[in-house]
């Protein structure tokens, strides 16, 4: 029977990967007769435990496995992973999101899945070149998705006279300026989330739009006060200072930004296209814009992936799971209560045509972030200097010198 764990929000205090640190293989002695997989909650009913249950028989059945999952709180998720792998408690087969695997790749906790990989998977996995890291198959994309598209409410549009979205940054200033002027508040940007991750709607895109890139190719630095970064900056500025965005950016959260658009009470959003299902819910009459255009076109994509930690004790069997999920039988019952595109060309997806063209017709403008060994101390800093320059304590050229000697300190210490 499949053993379901709950992971409380408050861990105990945090402890440091140590060099060559053994996973939860370490206690099994080679025994392939259960399997520890960590998944965050991903079903919109929140039914994740049935759903993994309901996937995940048919592999215990004819494998004689036992599957223990562990769905880890997303506020918990960083802390859970670095506790439990630091301690030799970490699961065989884990989920990631790019921020993190860096961390786990430069202390040689992730293995390399070269060897493993099918003719047929690369045939059919829509996404797994994108897993490769330095020319290496390091991580199996398995939830590619949340592209951030700008959302427009198309009543609003009209009744300030608005007959096109915004195609380009200048664009997206004009449109706004006509809301405003129709007494009606053009758009939402979550700059007060506490989570740095409202920087791959409200920032990022901007950047690769400018013909930037966050961090040198081998992630040895940032690239936060490069002059792309500094043009996308001084334009986030500029949304500020024109009016586009309000003087309460800095204390507006996601959710907050997201119920402002449901509502009708501001006339865009810049979000991931799976939140299109709460506006349809609301009644809103919109459309969407995958990218604005400056210098190129480019948003933010999730690329959270599959991926095997060294404590496995059993490769193949961990593989063979890893394969297991992201075949189209089991891939099918996950989209089906999940709101993400499927990643392989075996699926029988229901995935709205216009958001899956997303992913079938613009696969050159989707950025997921890179994979950077202590990203996520390097991506605090650049967001807490953008709030402070939105707030008016910074000038762009100054949050970002600033953010990129910090980040770049943080990059320099090595994963503990």
């Amino acid at each position: 029977m499949k053993k379901w764990k709950s992971v409380a929000a408050g861990l105990a205090a945090v402890a440091l990967l140590a060099t060559g640190c053994g996973g939860s293989g370490d206690d099994k002695g080679g025994d392939a007769s259960a399997l520890d997989i960590w998944l965050p909650p991903l079903a919109v009913d929140n039914v994740d435990a049935e759903l993994w249950e309901d996937i995940l028989k048919p592999f215990e059945e004819d494998n004689g496995i036992d599957v223990n999952v562990t769905i880890v709180p997303w506020d918990a998720f960083e802390t859970k992973y670095l506790t439990g792998v630091s301690s030799g408690q970490g699961p065989d087969v884990g989920y990631m999101y790019t921020e993190m695997i860096g961390d786990y790749i430069a202390k040689d906790q992730i293995v390399a899945l070269d060897d493993k990989v099918t003719d047929a998977q690369r045939e059919n996995l829509i996404f797994l070149d994108r897993g490769e890291i330095n020319g290496s198959q390091m991580m199996m994309p398995f939830v590619v998705g949340g592209a951030r598209v700008l959302f427009y409410n198309k009543e609003l549009f009209a009744k300030a006279g608005i007959t096109e979205p915004p195609a380009n940054w200048d664009d997206l200033v004009e449109v706004s300026l006509a809301l405003r002027e129709a007494g009606i508040e053009p758009l939402a940007m979550p700059w007060g989330d506490p989570n740095r991750g409202s920087m791959n709607a409200q920032f990022f895109p901007f950047v690769w739009q400018a013909g930037g890139q966050l961090f040198e190719a081998d992630g040895s630095a940032t690239k936060f006060d490069s002059p792309e970064m500094l043009k996308a900056a001084e334009y986030l500025k500029r949304l500020k200072d024109e009016g586009v965005i309000g003087d309460s950016v800095t204390g507006l959260t996601t959710e907050v930004a997201r119920k402002t658009f449901e509502s009708g009470d501001v006339a865009m959003y810049i979000a991931s296209e799976a939140d299109a299902p709460y506006f349809d819910n609301a009644g809103i009459d919109y459309g969407f814009v995958i990218s604005l255009t400056d210098q190129q076109q480019g948003t933010f994509i999730a690329l959270d992936s599959l991926v095997m930690l060294k404590g496995c004790s059993d490769q193949e069997a961990c593989y063979k799971l890893m394969s297991f999920i992201t075949e189209g039988p089991q891939m099918t019952k996950f989209h089906a209560k999940t709101n993400f595109p499927p990643i392989g060309r075996d699926e029988q997806s229901n995935y709205p045509e216009e958001m899956l063209a997303i992913y079938t017709e613009n696969t050159d403008m989707l950025y997921p972030l890179p994979v950077v060994a202590n990203g996520p101390a390097a991506y605090n800093t650049l967001y807490s200097n953008l709030q402070q320059m939105l707030g008016g304590s910074k000038t762009p050229e100054q949050a970002l010198a600033d953010a990129a000697a910090e980040g770049n300190t943080a990059l320099s210490q090595g994963v503990q």
